[in-house]
């Protein structure tokens, strides 16, 4: 080999370890750049979660204070005839189904609260797998980007030029993706969260619905006249809040009570499917875009080899 020939061999090999310099710098500025991508979407996530249990748990405050003047209000209604002597003893009872109503409405709407904020456990679990996560993943990356930089340094290929320009981007480009993959996870199910409002929502407005119609029940048989009225008119309202207490209270009670173990059943299954979704998101990516960096050098061998 002649002086000029060995001069421009060595060259050449200083413009390639240089290019290989600047692709790796770019690596690694690709998955700095994604992991602080990743992590201002965690904060954010988290900030969704925090935000939806504070937006549930004031869902069912409000429940319990409207419905709990509601049904106060209603109540008052019932007292003038507890002292009327063919009207208060049903009236009486009419009364306590309002009481018993009240109760299970505080007793039921601070469960609910309590089962609406183990959705902050969400965020914390998804935080750590996440990291994990991506780390072993960009981890992979830098390996076989590691690998291709030493395969593609010491090959003497009729294919090296061809094979190095198809490989030099593939690890960068794979980090982009794979960034742009695990933040999908947490935006999905920021979406899905949203899915779970509405459906708390409506729950909500029926077991408020149901507490109306009991009061205003209630309300009807005052309307029907007072302790002074005529015999058939005291009749009539001493029918209506027996009516009450034997079946509109009872139906009332039941249909609430069912509202609510739906509603927190759902809520702590839902829980554990918002988990298990991310979770599996998460998992799916890592394993897809390990795969894809476990399979560059292979690929690269075999273009090197055959220039396919």
């Amino acid at each position: 080999m002649t002086r000029r020939s060995l001069l421009w061999f060595a060259l050449s090999l200083a413009v390639l370890a240089i290019n290989l310099q600047d692709a790796s710098a770019q690596l690694d500025n690709a998955i700095v750049s994604k992991r602080s991508s990743i992590n201002s979407t965690l904060v954010s996530f988290s900030n969704n979660i925090v935000n939806k249990v504070n937006d549930y748990s004031n869902k069912f405050v409000s429940l319990r204070n409207d419905m709990s003047f509601h049904l106060k209000s209603s109540s008052e209604t019932i007292t003038q005839f507890l002292t009327s002597e063919s009207i208060s003893q049903n009236a009486l009872l009419a009364l306590d189904v309002l009481q018993k109503s009240s109760s299970t409405l505080q007793a039921s709407s601070s469960a609910s609260i309590t089962v609406s904020a183990s959705f902050s456990s969400v965020g914390t679990c998804m935080n750590t797998k996440m990291q994990a996560s991506v780390s072993a993943t960009f981890s992979a990356f830098s390996t076989a980007q590691s690998q291709y930089f030493s395969i593609i340094t010491s090959s003497s290929s009729p294919f090296l030029s061809t094979c190095r320009s198809r490989f030099s981007n593939t690890a960068q480009d794979s980090v982009n993706q794979a960034g742009d993959r695990f933040q999908d996870c947490l935006n999905d199910e920021n979406n899905e969260q949203g899915r779970v409002s509405w459906i708390i929502n409506n729950f909500v407005t029926l077991i408020k619905q149901n507490y109306q119609a009991l009061g205003n029940h209630v309300r009807s048989c005052a309307s029907l006249g007072s302790p002074s009225s005529r015999e058939e008119v005291q009749a009539e309202i001493n029918a209506c809040y027996k009516g009450i207490s034997i079946y509109v209270g009872p139906i009332y009670e039941a249909t609430i009570a069912q509202q609510f173990t739906l509603i927190n059943t759902m809520m702590q299954l839902e829980v554990v499917a918002s988990n298990n979704r991310v979770k599996t998101c998460i998992n799916q990516v890592a394993k897809t875009y390990t795969a894809m960096a476990e399979g560059i050098v292979p690929s690269l061998n075999t273009c090197l080899s055959t220039g396919q």
